[in-house]
């Protein structure tokens, strides 16, 4: 038997029972909505983890890049959508690989792309569904309502590849008070179902119709725009959506650093710097002990401030929140799970690194 408090340090660490408490309430508030839950796993990397979210309810995962996807569909993962746009021959060729192993969908927004993929799915003889990805209003991705009926009768007339629907990620609204959010998230599920409505006059079906994120995955559920939610951030919970107003969840990853250098009473040095809990959203927040801060991070060094706390000794061992998990896991290989402080299981973080 392994405790958390023996690891070797930095350690990632997730709480099962919060996971399993947190995969267990998106996908039954999914259900609930009428809407299927395909959790994004851009934050967690893990195989392992993906497989949990679902034997929870998950109808499958979804995907940043074509690695990412390849190395969830090795691991036994069936059903994948990459919810980004896969561009040049040596990720196209890796779209096959994955095609081989899963059923997997697509987002798309170009002709020369959609040509592209069903030429390297029609030579491999496998089939690969498509997503028309519209822009409703990240601006950053994404074709106008206007344009998606034309790329449905491209995707309509090639071999190798068939029209699963449409996609549009809201992610400028994660950050915004909830009243706008909530104001927001409807005006781009609004584009959505303009979209829907030329593509469908047109007599292109549309099966699914997918977004959301884990900061307003609460407003795409109650709105039921959408057939399709891919959150998945908040499985893992973390600083960042406490601050997005998630409601319900667990925080189930977090991070034991060591204490390497306490020569005043008032202040310590852990073991776990940036390079090991991320930064570009904030610092993280110290569980164990209680009475302690984190206050800055170097390279490879917790800066913690005693804050009403007992003064820690070299050798502690000291618990923190990060900030955010899309910053944090990536820069891990191993991600242990515990249930109460025993660890049952080492998860490979195999997508870490996962870029192309």
């Amino acid at each position: 038997m392994t405790y958390i408090w023996e690891l070797e340090t930095p350690a990632l660490l997730v709480d099962i029972d919060a996971l399993e408490h947190n995969a267990r309430l998106m996908a039954n508030r999914s259900a609930d909505a009428g809407i299927a839950w395909r959790p994004h796993v851009k934050a967690c990397k893990a195989p392992s983890m993906a497989l949990r979210l679902i034997e929870a309810g998950a109808v499958g995962i979804t995907c940043a890049k074509a690695s990412e996807a390849l190395v969830m569909a090795e691991a036994g993962v069936g059903d994948i959508l990459i919810a980004n746009e896969v561009v040049g021959a040596q990720k196209v060729a890796r779209l096959i690989d994955v095609a081989r192993l899963a059923k997997l969908c697509v987002a798309v927004d170009d002709p020369a792309n959609i040509r592209e993929i069903s030429a390297a799915a029609d030579a491999a003889g496998v089939t690969i569904d498509l997503l028309v990805d519209i822009d409703v209003n990240l601006h950053r991705c994404g074709v106008s309502p206007a344009e998606a009926p034309s790329l449905c009768a491209l995707i309509a007339d090639l071999p190798g590849v068939q029209l699963r629907g449409l996609m549009g990620y809201e992610g400028h609204v994660m950050h915004l008070p909830d009243a706008e959010k909530e104001r927001e998230t409807a005006a781009s599920a609004a584009i959505i179902a303009q979209a829907y409505e030329r593509c469908t006059a047109d007599g292109y079906a549309i099966g699914v119709r997918s977004g959301g994120g884990s900061g307003n995955y609460r407003y795409v559920l109650s709105q039921g725009a959408l057939t399709e939610l891919q959150a998945g951030g908040a499985a893992l919970m973390d600083l960042t959506y406490e601050q997005m107003g998630v409601e319900g969840h667990r925080q189930a990853l977090s991070l034991i650093c060591q204490i390497v250098s306490a020569t005043d009473a008032g202040r310590a040095a852990g073991d776990a710097g940036w390079k090991a809990t991320g930064r570009h959203t904030g610092l993280p927040s110290v569980v164990k002990p209680q009475g302690w801060q984190c206050v800055g991070l170097s390279a490879e060094h917790t800066h913690l401030s005693r804050d009403g706390g007992e003064p820690l000794r070299i050798g502690d061992r000291v618990e923190l929140i990060p900030h955010y998990s899309d910053s944090t896991v990536l820069l891990h290989r191993t991600l242990y799970a515990h249930r109460a402080g025993v660890v049952e299981e080492a998860w490979a973080i195999s997508g870490a690194g996962a870029l192309q």
